[in-house]
């Protein structure tokens, strides 16, 4: 199945958002970040679904906080976490009145972000312990994992991006969880998780560690179990419209499996959106 997220329309409704997705006859659409909080949103999201016979997933960072925030499960900050933990609690129990079976997560990072350095670069100098957040990541994301589990929906954590920018920022350390093969192992080490891969966040890290991107992919697809894709040139996350034969529309290829799940993450005007949806349709043949 073919999900488009919400975070491919540039609007502060979510209702907007949805509006002009299913306006294009698209049907799946990823709940994600991007979008402001305001009071009625549940009522538009039900009413939308039942208008348009639509089918939800929740991603990350929705359905948006009153005061933003950056979610991390792996903070050492009380309050972070705390709010972290009940963001995704609030989230499941939205799910549950929207009858949205799937939520998938971001891995968590070992560094203090702020709203505003979400995607860009990071100058936060608070670094946490890495066995302390690696601990509060794991015993989160078993609790989340366990009201998944009790609501009949189903649970996948994606990888993180490091860009080149933020690994120099930090003194060429990786206070990213999960951006590349060892990492994701090592988190399965820890951690029994559904991998949402994201081919775009992938091309990135690998670029970034100096890695081989293929053989990245090639030792990862037996894990892979959702798939996120969007362009971008190996040095930002930059969501660009998907493009056929490029090194990233070329690994989706090979990775993906008949009835995998995967979703459109490409930011652009409607037709460019519609074209990535039909070459993800072709390349899936």
């Amino acid at each position: 199945m073919i999900y488009v997220s919400s975070a491919c329309v540039k609007e502060k409704s979510i209702a907007e958002v949805i509006k002009q997705l299913a306006g294009k006859g698209i049907k799946n659409i990823e709940l994600s970040g991007g979008t402001d909080y305001y009071c009625g949103i549940m009522q538009d999201l039900e009413d939308l679904k039942r208008t348009y016979h639509l089918n939800y997933a929740c991603h990350a960072y929705f359905p948006p906080p009153p005061v933003p925030f950056v979610v991390n499960l792996a903070s050492c900050n009380d309050k972070i976490y705390r709010q972290s933990l009940e963001h995704y609690i609030q989230c499941i129990e939205m799910m549950k009145s929207l009858e949205c079976r799937v939520l998938s997560i971001h891995a968590g990072f070992l560094v203090e972000i702020n709203t505003e350095e979400i995607g860009h670069k990071v100058s936060s100098k608070t670094v946490y312990d890495e066995e302390k957040a690696y601990d509060r990541f794991c015993t989160a994301y078993e609790h989340i994992a366990e009201l998944c589990k009790k609501n009949n929906m189903d649970l996948f954590l994606e990888n993180n991006v490091l860009s080149a920018e933020n690994y120099e920022e930090f003194g060429c350390h990786n206070y990213m969880m999960m951006t590349d093969y060892e990492s994701i192992r090592k988190m399965q080490r820890q951690l029994d998780f559904h991998l949402l891969l994201d081919l775009g966040h992938l091309h990135v890290s690998a670029n970034t560690l100096g890695l081989n991107y293929s053989e990245q992919c090639r030792e990862l697809t037996e894990y892979v179990k959702w798939i996120h894709v969007s362009e971008n040139n190996g040095k930002v996350d930059g969501h660009k419209p998907l493009r056929a034969g490029s090194m990233i529309m070329e690994e989706f290829k090979k990775m993906y499996q008949s009835g995998m799940d995967v979703t459109l993450e490409t930011v652009g005007n409607m037709d460019e959106i519609l074209a990535g949806m039909e070459l993800l349709k072709m390349e899936k043949k």
